[in-house]
């Protein structure tokens, strides 16, 4: 039996060992944040916001282009302002989607489109069939009979072992004009208002304006793999200017190195300079993204993570945030549990202007393997809408990680500081057991 003395010395030890473990993982990480393509993102946005453009250029080689105007459009409401569009549409119609089932939204939007077929429209369809099931089934002949073109993205049984490169991705384009984007699906689960467990809380953006092109390109891309033919020229000539803000739609594909994924996330966090307010359904992220996040409270950000609580599309994803939550609390985040539905946003709002929304998750699948695609923005007055949006969800939600934050950033819109609610909401039940 081994004496106290040295069952003390062996604690001892375990401490030391652990403490200089972390001593190295974060110099290991330090070194990592001052060298390659983080580093490079650190050390070169000095001036924030203002280089967020140039950032984006020589990353992606996609460019913020001016004169948009652009309208949330959450929830179930993103129907409606689509089904306004088609009605309204002249020339085309194209969806570049990962999920439209059978159902009452996606029926009654394929009863419409299928009209305007009859009428003369153009109208093409992609969908990607691992997300789209039943499609194949009940909506591919009527469309079809209609007139519509419909394709499928690297469909399974042609190519039975493509389960990477999805089609992730959620696009609309109405004559070249008008565009949808966000995180919606067409399917029930994004019928309702977001306040119900059947109805799932989804942010998505309506845009008008020259950054349609980029969009109507990326639906061409897409159309070209699939063997569709070349879209005419006047479909890039329609978008007119609509508004005061800057925007630029990117894509992403699976690729080896850094995607065009990781650089949207990366650029518009290290363009933080006050806050980076983050709603996303599946966070997971990798190792880099996860530093990145760790970086910015220490220098002065305050970090908000808007999650799914218990209502979530697979269980999986829950049990791995939660894990993560004691480091995001150590860290200096503040994480809370969207509760009355699934929370499937995905957006990020950093400082007073810039907004990211789109499809892209803060996971492996949409880091790494997926084809995705989202709005970057450099607005205020679309940010200051954000910030609203923000602040009703805290109110249906509840905080489960980190305290008030250490400084609250200066008004955007109306609303200037979080409710009591909002920074003292209590922790759900179960949280200490998940946390592990």
């Amino acid at each position: 039996m081994r004496s106290l003395p040295s069952v003390i010395r062996s604690f001892a030890s375990g401490i030391a060992v652990g403490a200089a473990l972390g001593t190295l993982a974060r110099r290991w990480w330090d070194r990592r944040t001052r060298s390659g393509a983080l580093g490079s993102l650190r050390m070169g946005l000095t001036e924030g916001l203002d280089q967020v453009g140039l950032a984006l250029m020589q990353a992606t080689g996609v460019s913020l282009v001016d004169a948009n105007r652009l309208a949330w459009r959450d929830n179930g409401e993103v129907f409606d302002a689509m089904e306004e569009a088609i009605g309204a549409a002249r020339h085309s119609i194209h969806f570049d989607v990962y999920i439209w089932k059978p159902g009452k939204a996606g029926t009654r939007l394929a009863e419409l489109v299928c009209r305007r077929a009859r009428e003369g429209l153009a109208v093409r369809v992609l969908v990607d069939p691992m997300g789209s099931t039943g499609f194949d089934e009940e909506l591919s002949r009527p469309l079809r009979d209609a007139g519509c073109e419909v394709r499928y993205f690297r469909d399974p049984k042609k190519r039975p072992f493509t389960l990477t490169g999805r089609n992730h991705r959620k696009l609309v384009v109405v004559d070249g004009r008008v565009g949808f984007t966000g995180g919606f699906g067409i399917a029930p689960e994004w019928s309702g208002d977001g306040l119900s467990p059947d109805g799932w809380r989804d942010a998505n953006a309506e845009v008008e304006g020259p950054v349609v092109r980029q969009m109507q390109a990326a639906f061409a891309a897409h159309w070209l793999e699939t063997g569709g033919a070349l879209l005419p020229r006047a479909e890039f000539e329609r978008a007119r200017p609509a508004g005061g803000a800057r925007a630029a739609y990117v894509t992403s594909m699976d690729v080896v190195g850094l995607s065009h994924a990781r650089w949207v996330t990366h650029i518009a966090l290290m363009a933080a300079r006050r806050r980076a307010w983050i709603a996303n359904a599946y966070f997971v992220p990798p190792p880099e993204l996860l530093g990145a996040l760790l970086l910015l409270p220490r220098h002065g950000v305050d970090v908000r993570l808007l999650l799914p609580g218990p209502h979530q599309d697979h269980r999986t994803i829950t049990f791995l945030q939660r894990r993560l939550y004691p480091r995001l609390e150590r860290g200096g985040m503040s994480v809370y549990e969207y509760q009355p539905s699934m929370m499937h946003a995905k957006t990020m709002l950093v400082d007073d202007r810039l907004v990211v929304v789109g499809s892209i998750n803060l996971d492996y699948l949409s880091m790494e393997w997926l084809e995705e695609g989202c709005l970057v923005v450099d607005d205020r007055t679309f940010a200051a809408e954000l910030e609203r949006r923000w602040h009703a969800d805290l109110a249906h939600s509840r905080q489960v990680a980190g305290g008030r934050a250490r400084s609250e950033p200066r008004a955007v819109g109306a609303t200037t500081r979080p409710s009591p609610r909002e920074r003292e909401a209590p922790r759900p039940p179960g949280w200490v057991a998940d946390r592990g």
